[in-house]
């Protein structure tokens, strides 16, 4: 596997206890810029040959964490080590699909948050 993490928007110490959880675990952490939130995911994770689609999302300043190639047990994990280190609310948490790997961060965030307003029991709680 290639597991991955995309953070858009974390900061400060929960910053820091997301990425040495993830590190701890061997897998490597991506932080977006601000410049980079109109830029399809995919890319942004390195995949090859992925056309974007138009954007036309505003830049959002909520936490987004895009998952890639996480199997159940990997995320679970995770998700306990970060309760772990305190970290005991997640606000959004989604997975690249080939589909979301050609929107930008702003529409991936559009759209899952969208779905939590339908579904509030999207949120990850620990």
């Amino acid at each position: 596997m290639n597991e991955a993490v995309l953070l858009y928007n974390y900061k400060g110490d929960r910053l820091k206890a997301v990425r040495n959880t993830l590190l701890s675990m061997k897998i490597p952490v991506k932080t977006a810029a601000k410049k980079d939130f109109s830029k399809p995911i995919g890319i942004l994770f390195g995949l090859k040959d992925i056309e974007p689609l138009p954007d036309d999302s505003p830049n959002f300043d909520d936490e987004l964490m895009v998952i890639k190639d996480f199997p159940h047990l990997t995320f679970n994990v995770m998700l306990k080590k970060l309760e772990s280190h305190g970290i005991n609310k997640m606000p959004l948490i989604c997975a690249l699909t080939p589909d979301n790997s050609r929107w930008s961060g702003n529409r991936l965030y559009q759209k899952v948050s969208e779905d939590h307003l339908k579904d509030n029991n999207l949120k990850v709680k620990l």
